[in-house]
């Protein structure tokens, strides 16, 4: 398998992931509710998902783009071109506010393109693990973004073009998935990065795959001749194990990119962790010993999603703030009403109110408009919200319109008495007929389930359509990690050999990682979930770098 492996940051660039915009579906809310504003009066690296349009928002900062330059896969594109969840990279300023500025420049560049071979479906029916190029890519049902496809439509031979970010061992966290074609052997394009092994005159090994690059046009690498261990980025067609190389381009490391003292803000999935003062995100390593940490609750960990912000030394990132960016309370159902930046939905049993800020992403799954706004929200529509707890108030972290379907509400348990009822948010589900799951997704008695519940699980309940307020599914779902984390997440163990990679933010040698692959559908991987929180899982971090490739996904934005 091609183990996944870091994208640069271009020089003093920003790093966003697109979480709205002109031509992708989405928006932003236009408020600042909660979040953290951008360092002031400065130019900023960031590194992160874009939040909204309208200009583009990145890590709670909108970023005028009249006068940027966008680049598209390394070619001169536009506004038009991008779309919500790609991950970007933009090199621009920001005012003295904190959250308005101008983007310079803006850059795309998708983590992999090419044909799915294997489909494995999530326990819960919520996440999905594809292979693609012998890359381990996790779809999820709510926070993935899916253009010209559907979660549920995705088959294998589909082409996809995946932007996101890399998780531990051989793993991608896709926040989008476009569809650009149907497979076709030696005729759909296909793209993908990894270490040169093996190499001869016309081949080398990449992963799994053979590359001959005989005929291919090598004007962006470095002296024009390549040499073993180097990182490359490979545009070709495929046909079997085989990749026709027509075009190759360096991959270089993400912290050279980055001068010292430049204000910097980084988004993706911790790695490497060993506290506070000690972790890395996408291949960046973070001293956040002294920074202020939101919401007050929020654990660092492996795995958690989070943006730091801060200076850049020449060797470590000072965050001066670390904030989720990933929530684990759901809401899925109608709006009852909206208000200012206030938006109430209804269960059977009562209500929820989210607040959405400049950080929430906003996208419409009907397709009504182009880029949803809060504006667009009306009584009645059917909404997918993600939520992080900030004191007693829930910021939506992202809000998909979508058709109507069940209800679910996930949240920490407030009470319950075993048998009968189950309050989370306020809101009580009786139970009759009731199914009940473990962590592990397996069917237990109601005797089980309550023998292991405690006041503060996160437990998940489905009312099914039409709603009536008795819950017909109950299960346990993880405190931290999104879905898909830990039955798709690869083994710490097996990735030891990772390690290799810890120094290289440019994981180069995540090559090595390639049979981590094989990892992803460990279901022992689920533990990995608790290292979460272990700061022992500083070997986690092994795959960590992998995860550093998870500034692959900012670096997507190249």
């Amino acid at each position: 398998m091609i183990p996944f492996n870091l994208k640069p940051l271009p020089a003093a660039l920003i790093a966003l992931g697109l979480a709205g915009c002109g031509g992708g579906g989405g928006g932003v809310a236009g408020v600042n509710i909660g979040s953290t504003p951008g360092i002031s009066g400065s130019g900023l690296t960031s590194s992160g998902t874009i939040d909204g349009f309208g200009s583009i928002f990145v890590n709670g900062v909108e970023f005028e783009t009249d006068t940027a330059q966008i680049f598209i896969e390394g070619q001169p594109g536009s506004e038009d071109d991008l779309g919500i969840g790609m991950v970007v990279l933009v090199n621009g300023t920001v005012n003295a506010d904190g959250v308005t500025g101008t983007a310079d420049r803006v850059f795309f560049d998708d983590e992999v393109e090419g044909p799915v071979t294997s489909i494995q479906e999530g326990q819960d029916g919520d996440s999905k693990l594809l292979t693609i190029l012998g890359i381990d890519v996790i779809v999820e049902r709510t926070s993935t973004v899916f253009e010209d496809v559907t979660f549920d439509s995705l088959a294998v031979d589909d082409v996809l073009e995946v932007s996101g970010f890399p998780e531990a061992g051989n793993n991608l966290r896709a926040t989008r998935v476009e569809k650009k074609a149907v497979f076709v052997a030696d005729e759909t394009e296909i793209e993908v990065t990894g270490q040169v092994q093996n190499l001869g005159a016309t081949q080398f090994q990449l992963g799994e795959f053979v590359v001959d690059f005989s005929g291919a046009d090598l004007s962006d690498i470095s002296g024009g001749t390549l040499s073993e261990g180097q990182l490359v980025e490979v545009y070709g067609t495929l046909n079997g194990q085989t990749i026709t190389a027509v075009r190759l381009e360096d991959e270089d490391d993400v912290t050279q990119q980055i001068d010292d003292g430049d204000d910097f803000s980084v988004q993706g999935p911790i790695s490497k962790f060993v506290s506070a003062a000690s972790f890395e995100i996408n291949g960046v390593k973070v001293d956040a010993s002294s920074a202020s940490i939101s919401p007050a609750g929020l654990t660092l960990a492996n795995n958690v999603i989070v943006e730091a912000e801060g200076t850049w030394n020449g060797e470590v990132l000072v965050a001066q703030s670390v904030e989720a960016r990933r929530g684990r309370v759901e809401i899925e159902a109608a709006v009852t009403g909206v208000s200012g930046n206030e938006v109430t939905l209804g269960l059977a049993g009562g209500t929820v109110t989210v607040q959405v800020n400049s950080q929430t992403l906003l996208d419409d799954d009907t397709d009504q408009v182009n880029v949803l706004t809060l504006a667009d929200l009306a009584s009645g529509d059917f909404l997918e919200v993600e939520a992080i707890f900030d004191g007693s108030s829930l910021i939506a972290t992202r809000i998909d319109r979508d058709e109507t379907d069940d209800d679910i509400l996930q949240a920490p348990v407030e009470s319950f008495n075993a048998g009968a009822d189950i309050t989370l948010l306020g809101i009580t589900y009786s139970l009759s007929g009731t199914e009940f799951e473990d962590i592990d997704g397996d069917s237990v008695s109601a005797e089980e389930f309550f023998a292991q519940l405690s006041i503060g699980d996160l437990v998940k309940v489905k009312d099914e359509e039409i709603a009536d307020g008795i819950a017909d599914e109950i299960e346990f779902e993880d405190d931290n990690l999104p879905d898909g984390s830990s039955e798709f997440g690869d083994d710490d163990s097996d990735d030891s050999d990772d390690s290799d990679d810890s120094d290289d933010s440019d994981d180069s040698d995540d090559s090595d990682d390639s049979d981590d692959s094989d990892d992803s559908d460990d279901s022992d991987d689920s533990d990995d979930s608790d290292d979460s929180d272990d700061s022992d899982d500083s070997d986690d971090s092994d795959d960590s770098d992998d995860s550093d490739d998870s500034d692959d996904s900012d670096d997507s934005d190249d």
